[in-house]
């Protein structure tokens, strides 16, 4: 009887894999393996062979030579190649004699459509013991087993101990459930997770994955990001290309971003994202906020924001109140410690006694908080609690160009600032819930900034920022239509907040200024400024 085959087996075993470095140093980092017989670091072959480059130990169990990384992210672009790398790397993987792997996708129309066949045809058909059909798992030669499973139901997930490798196709698009649930099957033979995935805003693989890799640098954790352009098929070919080119000036720049770019964007949701990189300041572009930097002036105005929590971290930033704005210096995230501990700590790092004055900031429903500071000596400001007025405020200092974070050092800060975002706010059936929640997750590095300038009793200067080609164009224009367009703004600022009716007191009652300003500001040496507003009409021209 002969063996049954899936379909499309093997037919695009001549097609060739094109160099990406992204993918190459993906494949690299996969290959790490490190010998705990002599706590030696090396490399296994193409066949998922790994021999201890220096005790020659050829170990076959990621229990005795665990990987190097075991969660790997690859964020790409559509069409990038993300899939077809995920594919290639498996395909190394099940070469182990006797492995589980577990294929998944989101769903099952992805799962049939991309991940299945783009998988298939790299395997050579000699490889296959059997395909069974039913179940979808297919058994090879050497034993191992691969097995494809769709998420729509994220206790699909759940499978036997002993699990070697899985790979989440689409990994933003499948429910994070199912990614915790799976975990737990990797840990009787030390196995690995593979997450490919077009990103969808911040989905729950940037909490998961991408932020522990790229930001916290957690060990275990590998990941990386490239766009669509960079897949190597696009780049040679102009056609291709010109395709690409023509989607980034037609799309909105956020949805190409996403698509094209695996960026970030969240259009339902990023508070500050707009803000960013320009409140971010490196290097020593803190000189030009304090020139004195790092031994701040004592007299300069310092602002400590607090947020406490017993079910997340504490959070405290300390900002400095300068000429062209406020920017947070310092940062603080530590949790499971006392809270009068906190505080000692909080003054251990920031020193706050070398300012003479600081105000120190915290939600004014915390009462313990402010309670026990109290009793260190430290008296904390209560801030007004409602994310929608504070965030507000923030988001003037920002749109202000008034508002700016020290990344060197409060990279936690920037982060949570780039990816503090609105929450899913519609419940099961689709109704929008009353009132717009944040995403409570790594939120409490923002908090602190929005309790100290809410508690800050000073507004941003209310001069309105102007972009790039807006400042382009003014300054493509004359002096006088400069002079002109200045006290048309000033003219309208004045009938924007002062209209009133004039009172029999008034200067220039009952007209006012109808007929044109008789005021000495309006006038130069020699008669009227050039747009200015004369005693008669034809002064302005």
């Amino acid at each position: 009887m002969a063996k049954r085959l899936p379909p499309g087996i093997g037919e695009d075993l001549d097609v060739p894999l094109y160099f990406n470095p992204y993918q190459d140093e993906f494949q690299k980092a996969r290959r790490l393996r490190h010998c705990l017989s002599c706590k030696t670091t090396g490399s296994m072959n193409m066949m998922s062979q790994f021999t201890c480059p220096t005790c020659g130990i050829a170990h076959t169990s990621n229990l005795t030579a665990p990987r190097v990384f075991n969660n790997f992210l690859l964020l790409a672009g559509r069409g990038g190649g993300k899939t077809l790398i995920g594919a290639h790397a498996v395909r190394e993987e099940m070469m182990v004699p006797n492995s589980i792997g577990w294929v998944m996708g989101p769903t099952y129309k992805i799962l049939h459509d991309s991940t299945f066949p783009t998988l298939i045809r790299l395997i050579p058909p000699q490889w296959v013991e059997n395909w069974d059909q039913e179940h979808m798992e297919l058994r090879l030669t050497n034993g191992a087993l691969v097995a494809f499973r769709s998420l729509e139901d994220p206790e699909r997930a759940r499978g036997p101990h002993g699990i070697s490798w899985g790979w989440f196709d689409e990994a933003a698009q499948s429910p994070q459930r199912a990614y915790h649930v799976f975990q737990p099957t990797l840990i009787k033979a030390g196995g690995i997770v593979i997450a490919t995935t077009t990103v969808l805003g911040f989905d729950w693989t940037y909490d998961e994955m991408e932020r522990k890799a790229l930001i916290h640098k957690e060990p275990g954790y590998w990941a990386c990001r490239y766009w669509t352009e960079e897949n190597p098929l696009f780049k040679q070919n102009p056609v291709m290309m010109a395709a690409i080119e023509a989607k980034r000036r037609t799309m909105p720049p956020d949805f190409f971003a996403q698509e094209y770019r695996a960026e970030r964007r969240n259009a339902t949701g990023l508070i500050y994202g707009k803000y960013f990189p320009k409140i971010l300041v490196r290097g020593a572009g803190i000189k030009r906020f304090i020139p004195e930097y790092p031994d701040i002036d004592s007299s300069r105005q310092a602002i400590i924001g607090l947020d406490a929590g017993s079910d997340h971290p504490f959070g405290a930033t300390l900002s400095i109140v300068t000429e062209p704005g406020i920017i947070t210096v310092q940062e603080y995230l530590k949790r499971q410690v006392a809270n009068s501990m906190h505080i000692d700590n909080i003054r251990y790092e920031f020193q706050p006694q070398r300012f003479t004055n600081v105000l120190w900031a915290a939600n004014k429903n915390e009462a313990a908080l402010r309670l026990e500071a109290a009793l260190k000596g430290v008296g904390i400001m209560p801030a007004e609690s409602k994310h929608e007025v504070g965030i507000q405020r923030v988001q003037s200092w920002c749109h202000s160009n008034q508002y700016f974070i020290y990344e060197d050092n409060c990279p936690k800060t920037a982060a949570q600032f780039q990816a503090y975002r609105y929450a899913d706010n519609y419940t099961p059936d689709g109704t929008k819930k009353k009132n717009e929640d944040v995403h409570k997750i790594d939120d409490e590095l923002p908090d602190t900034v929005r309790y100290g300038l809410m508690a800050f009793p000073s507004l941003p200067n209310a001069a309105i920022a102007i972009d790039e080609a807006a400042a382009n164009r003014l300054a493509a224009m004359s002096d006088r239509d400069r002079q002109e367009l200045e006290q048309m703004r000033k003219f309208t600022q004045k009938k924007t907040d002062g209209d009133r009716e004039l009172q029999p007191t008034d200067a220039g009652f009952p007209l006012g200024d109808f007929h044109g300003a008789s005021r000495a500001d309006d006038f130069g040496e020699d008669g009227p400024v050039i747009g200015g507003r004369g005693n008669y009409v034809e002064d302005f021209w």
